[in-house]
């Protein structure tokens, strides 16, 4: 499709039509060569086909072994490359990618992100990629295409099991249990997870045990809990609170907040089930579950764990300067732990329950933030003469069933629910901000409990003779050697992997290639809420849902349409689901602490506006994005200078880039056919400069907007832009067309007055965007602005300062919708 037809005759009488689902473009392009790789041999270092693979498999290996393993196959990158591009590296381990949901939805090749970035996304993959000779030919997408719908061929199709259905599942299994013991029986349901045909069988008993592994991490109770079936369809989970030393006070701590509890006058169970458990919320989501109670400041409170490491100490029976002075600990010091951005010094202390293991983390390296000098520390043990000064340290120990538990802190002692990005890092969460969150990025890091590395202190401070011999001593007694703290590794770890083969768990596990629990938190947090999803939540399939769409009123139109074609941020589904609940079911929400985001996008903000469910509105809702103030920047950040967050924010949406910054784009209708006018809707969040960017089928691109004759008007948050503001785009063209928005919130592109696209725009009668061209448009779109003149007012909603953080910029959000044109 050639871009000079495509825009002939004007901006306003150019079109595209058929919309596939709207897909995140997080990756910013980064120029490289080409892939040298031949096609279809394995790299060196990359998973090989399976033994069993099928022909379907086979072809598609040898695509995405083509023109993706170079940038997303850990083990044969290339051109320089030591880390797999935006996280993704697992390009070629195709079982995996498979029940990556994040990826592949089985069985729909359009839903897939894999799919439609390589069929027309931006930036273009590869990325490397401006001409037809670089980029997969049509029956190379077809190759693909036949994989991803192939997918869904061995899966059951199931019984859709509604809301009223799980009540009854529940209620039933209630009576059978003894009354004395009903008032303190509960349920966790996997209900949305069962009834989601994107979840594969596989990554459902993964989420299942995800489940289990989270209960028991937030149990005192020496017993693991077990799961056992109590339904016919395996959805429910029934939890006897003391099993988990539990009581519904505890409960209610989890009920307050749940933004997802129902009540009923038609429900034939639900009324019965909620007065013999006594509780108004007897029933919890456990993808809700998993996401929020592994997050601080909740995930300290349920397990109640103090606000010092001195009362945490209190809590264990455990001295640790005591340890330390008897000579009565385990020590290992290295430089790269994959977790710690500078020295890290772990130290193990015997507890009753088995191990307790901490660090102790430094914001840099030299002086006495270095233990090979200063390798005696902490002062309160040896004094201030060869006394490290760390920053802050993380603990893991073992809770009485043999479960961990984790704990973050500052070196004078006080709990964190946050480290700073200076000091730690979690790279395990590719969507995430980088913050180490207590305890989902502990969870997620020690899935197979202990991890290992190398001591590197011991060799080094026994050679050196300026310490006295009674310090070399203490030396040979605490860092007692690799082979002994291996020896320690390994008999902690298998103590773990024995624990949770105890409790059904297999340690091997996976989510869609992450440790369970993180599966399930990226499966609730970052996997937007469609029009299919929206119905399963609501209770009923989708089809249900769409014959009562017509019946919703004027102002749950809007929604109703973008369901369709871009899902949801989970926060502002949370927001929206009362109302929907109210007006599209017999049921009612349950009203209590659950507030919904201030700053919604238009669709969202009117179906709440004017009900109780509506946020408070304050002067600042629809300014240009601003965090939570945090201390001022330093350098070198410590933990000290984190901000602490309030400890009634239990929102696992705060630590997810696509959440906080999604940008909604999508078209007025679902389908179109050649010659039919279109409009984009545009909604962000924040107030922003909107560029739109159009990439045909042959990643040839122009700028649609700023567009000459039209206002260069910054797009309000919370408002709904309608492009183009008059007429509708035509084409007489069939293909793919993608539209990338893009929005940055920055004071600097806030202030511009205007902007000059007048060689780059899509009503220019020029040829199409050069490589250099385009990047030129999008870097000065995409100006990060992290300069130290532009920086230090970047933070995460954690306070943490932004440059720490990651390569997203919250200021800066993408999003773009592929339409195709079809014939008549």
């Amino acid at each position: 499709m050639k871009r000079v037809n495509l825009f002939k005759a004007s901006l306003l009488a150019t079109a595209a039509i058929l919309t596939a689902p709207a897909a995140m473009a997080q990756e910013t392009a980064t120029p490289v060569a080409a892939p040298t790789a031949a096609p279809g041999a394995d790299p060196v270092g990359a998973p090989p086909l399976p033994m069993d693979a099928s022909p379907a498999e086979e072809a598609a290996y040898k695509v995405l072994d083509k023109y993706c393993a170079s940038c997303h196959q850990d083990g044969a990158l290339e051109n320089g490359l030591t880390k797999s591009k935006s996280g993704f590296g697992h390009v070629l381990d195709m079982r995996r990618l498979a029940q990556d949901p994040k990826f592949v939805t089985l069985g729909d090749h359009t839903k897939s992100k894999l799919y439609q970035v390589i069929a027309g996304g931006s930036p273009p993959m590869p990325d490397n990629c401006w001409s037809a000779d670089c980029t997969p030919k049509a029956e190379e997408l077809e190759v693909l295409k036949l994989w991803i719908d192939g997918l869904d061929d061995d899966v059951e199709e199931k019984k859709f099991v509604s809301l009223e259905e799980l009540h009854r599942l529940a209620h039933e299994d209630l009576q059978k249990q003894p009354t004395n013991r009903r008032d303190r029986i509960r349920y966790i349901s996997l209900r949305p997870l069962y009834n989601d045909s994107d979840v594969s069988p596989e990554n459902y008993e993964a989420y299942r045990q995800a489940t289990v592994k989270m209960i028991n991490a937030l149990s005192w109770n020496p017993e693991p809990y077990k799961w056992e079936a109590v339904d016919e369809y395996g959805v429910l989970m029934r939890i006897y609170l003391p099993e988990i030393d539990w009581d519904q006070h505890k409960w209610h701590t989890l009920e307050a907040i749940y933004p997802y509890g129902v009540g009923s006058e038609t429900d034939p169970y639900l009324s019965p089930l909620k007065h013999m458990a006594k509780t108004e919320v007897p029933i919890l989501r456990a993808d809700w579950f998993a996401a929020t109670a592994s997050v601080s400041p909740l995930y300290y409170d349920l397990l109640g764990l103090p606000d010092t490491v001195q009362g945490l100490e209190k809590l264990l029976n455990l001295d640790m300067v005591k340890n330390i002075q008897n000579e009565q600990v385990v020590r290992a010091g290295f430089q790269d732990s994959g977790v710690s951005t500078n020295n890290r010094l772990i130290e193990r202390h015997a507890l009753g329950t088995g191990f307790f293991w901490t660090s102790y983390d430094f914001a840099g390296s030299k002086g006495r933030q270095s233990f090979f000098e200063y390798p005696l520390g902490p002062k309160e043990a040896y004094g201030e003469e060869l006394a490290f000064n760390h920053d802050g340290g993380e603990s893991i120990f073992t809770l009485p069933n043999g479960f961990h538990a984790y704990y973050l802190n500052t070196a004078e002692g006080e709990r964190l629910d946050v480290g700073p990005t200076s000091i730690v890092r979690d790279d395990d969460y590719s969507d995430g901000t980088g913050e180490v969150v207590n305890g989902i990025s502990c969870i997620s890091c020690h899935s197979k409990g202990i991890r290992y590395n190398d001591d590197s202190v011991r060799d080094v401070a026994m050679g050196n003779l300026s310490l006295s011999p009674s310090s070399r001593q203490t030396i040979d007694a605490i860092y007692p050697g690799n082979d002994v703290v291996q020896d320690w590794f390994k008999k902690d770890q298998q103590a773990f992997f024995d624990t949770l083969t105890s409790a059904g768990i297999d340690p091997e596990t996976t989510a869609g290639g992450l440790e369970p629990v993180r599966g399930l938190f990226v499966y609730y947090v970052d996997h937007f809420v469609d029009l299919q999803q929206a119905a399963n939540e609501l209770g009923m399939p989708e089809e249900e849902l769409r014959k009562r769409m017509p019946f919703v009123g004027h102002q749950f139109a809007s929604l109703m349409t973008r369901l369709e074609q871009s899902p949801i941020a989970r926060d502002e589904w949370t927001a929206a689901y009362p109302v929907l609940l109210e007006k599209l079911t017999d049921y009612r929400p349950y009203v209590n602490d659950h507030k919904a985001p201030a700053n919604l996008t238009h669709t969202v903000a009117a179906v709440v506006k004017d009900t109780p469910y509506e946020p408070p509105v304050k002067k600042d809702d629809h300014s240009v994005y601003a965090p939570p103030p945090a201390k001022k920047h330093v350098p070198d950040t410590t933990y000290a200078d984190v901000a602490k967050p309030d400890h009634k924010a239990y929102d696992p949406v705060a630590h997810s880039v696509p959440s906080q910054s999604h940008l909604t784009v999508y078209t007025d209708k679902p389908t179109y056919s050649v010659g039919e006018g279109l409009q984009v809707y545009i909604e962000p969040r924040h107030d922003c400069r909107l560029t739109l960017i159009s990439i045909d089928d042959r990643h040839q691109s122009c700028v649609l907007y700023p567009f000459p004759g039209l206002d260069d008007i910054v797009i309000k948050g919370g408002s709904q832009y309608v492009f183009p503001p008059k007429g509708t785009l035509r084409t007489t063209h069939e293909g793919l067309e993608t539209i990338l928005a893009i929005c940055n919130g920055g004071h600097d592109a806030i202030d511009l007055h205007t902007r000059d696209t007048s060689k780059v725009s899509c009503a220019a009668d020029h040829k199409p965007l050069t490589k250099d061209q385009y990047e030129t448009v999008v870097n000065e779109v995409l100006a990060l602005d992290l300069g130290d003149d532009h920086g230090k007012d970047k933070h995460s909603p954690a306070g943490v300062d932004y440059r720490g953080v990651s390569d997203h910029n919250p200021k800066i959000v993408k999003s773009q919708i592929s339409v195709v044109v079809t014939a008549h």
